[in-house]
Order: structure tokens, then sequence, then C-alpha cells
């Protein structure tokens, strides 16, 4: 590139260098004290805000799905949206005791330095690779797995001309079902009593 001013040029090409100093940089800066969080602390917690930016992301467009929004008034609309943030926190938690069913890893991340990328465990990439658990299984997604639980019911039967015979009867649990439930601390065998109104 060819600058008909020599000074304008320059400068020019100091910027340039200046600029060029920084390339493949990047600098985290805190307000706290160095004994309160070191370096590595410091890079840590700024990488971690990429959980959040995946919950905003669920939160607005997959399974949680908090718009459009259809409330008017702010109260109800920080009802909606605190409505959602638990479902987000009752998921995260769902992921942390399913781990093993889903595209999870469930090895906590190994590095040496915050700054490097950090890598799946060999399990996780087993996973990956097999599309299977170590048990055989499919590995699922939150929304297949989710899916599955959706078929489990609770039903009032009522037997032909005894309408005073009601019981309640729970459907029997899938494979995948039957290893979800302890792993939740669920037992579906104890189920919600129907009250018959009206």
């Amino acid at each position: 590139m060819q600058c008909r001013h020599p000074q304008a040029a320059a400068s020019l090409q100091r910027k340039i260098q200046a600029e060029a100093r920084l390339d493949g940089l990047y600098l985290v800066r805190t307000s706290l004290d160095a004994r309160a969080i070191d370096a590595h602390q410091a890079v840590a917690a700024y990488k971690s805000l990429s959980q959040v930016e995946r919950a905003f992301r669920s939160l607005k467009t997959t399974r949680l799905d908090s718009r459009p929004v259809f409330v008017y008034s702010e109260e109800h609309v920080r009802g909606h949206v605190f409505l959602c943030l638990l479902t987000w926190y009752l998921e995260w938690h769902l992921r942390r005791r399913l781990a093993p069913l889903l595209f999870e890893d469930e090895a906590p991340a190994v590095r040496n330095s915050p700054v490097q990328k950090a890598e799946p465990s060999p399990q996780a990439k087993a996973k990956a690779a097999t599309r299977k658990t170590p048990d055989g299984d499919p590995v699922h997604s939150v929304t297949t797995l989710l899916q599955d639980l959706a078929t489990v019911t609770l039903n009032q039967v009522t037997l032909p001309g005894h309408p005073n015979s009601a019981f309640n009867l729970v459907t029997h649990a899938t494979p995948l079902q039957a290893k979800v439930f302890p792993m939740l601390t669920i037992d579906p065998d104890k189920g919600v009593a129907i009250n018959k109104t009206g």
C-alpha cells in the first residue's frame, strides 16, 4: 500500500505494528485484588460465562422457549422469566444426574492452564463416536430422554358396573425409564392420589 504523505504512512505503519503485537492475545481484567483471585481463577471465571450464554440461548430458542412472551404486565413478565430460569436450573441438575445416559462429559475437563482448550474425556469421546453408553444403551439428548419419560402416565381405572371400585394404575416403566428413575431417586410406584371432584 502506498501513501502520498510520509507522515501519514509512518503513523499508519505504527498503528499496524501496535495491533500486530496483540495478535492472538486476549486480556481479562478484574477489579478484584490479586489476593482474592489469581490470574488462572480470573480466566476460568471468564470462560465459565459460556455456560451462562448457553443457558440464555436455551431460554430463548430451544426447549424452554421463553419468547414470544404473551404477558403484558411487568410482574407477569418477571414471573415468566423466573419460571424459565427455574426450569433451566432443574435441567442443569438433570444433566448432572443423567450424564451417563446423555451426550454429556461425566469427567471434569483436565487442563494444565485455563487458557488451554478443554478436551473431552475418553469416555465422552467414546460415547460420541459409538452413540452408545458403556452398557450398550443408546446415548440420548435431554429432549429425547424427556420424550421417553413423558410416556409415564398415572391412570384412574374404574371397572364397568362398579363405579366405586376406582384405583390408580401407573404405566410399566420402559427399560430406559427403569434406569432413569433410580438416578433421579424417583419411585414411580408411589403414585399421586387422584382426588375426584364434582
